[in-house]
């Protein structure tokens, strides 16, 4: 049991040091939780973030941003959230949420 549990904590570590969370990312969790499986308000067919390509992340995130993005869900809380961020931001945003594990 000891053992399962030190592989448990092991694999939970490299995961958080190999993607390490962006500070912008922290108001993201609410709505798609910290691994991005959580299935947003609105999210259409039960889609989650997490994995999904950077340039897709890259293309809606900036849409976002500029007010252009409309692919349903709660676009207009997205707006918000997007409308303040830096693209340096958006950048280490898609990146992150790009290589966190999908949900199966």
């Amino acid at each position: 049991m000891k053992k399962l549990m030190i592989l448990a904590l092991f694999g939970v570590a490299s995961l958080a040091m190999a993607t390490e969370m962006p500070a912008s990312y922290k108001k993201c969790v609410a709505c798609h939780g910290a691994n991005g499986q959580k299935v947003a308000p609105g999210a259409k067919g039960g889609v989650t973030i997490a994995g999904l390509p950077k340039d897709k992340l890259l293309a809606d995130l900036k849409g976002y941003k500029a007010g252009t993005t409309d692919n349903g869900g709660a676009k207009a809380i997205m707006y918000g959230q997007m409308k303040n961020v830096s693209d340096a931001d958006i950048e280490a945003l898609a990146d992150f949420i790009s290589k966190l594990p999908a949900k199966k």
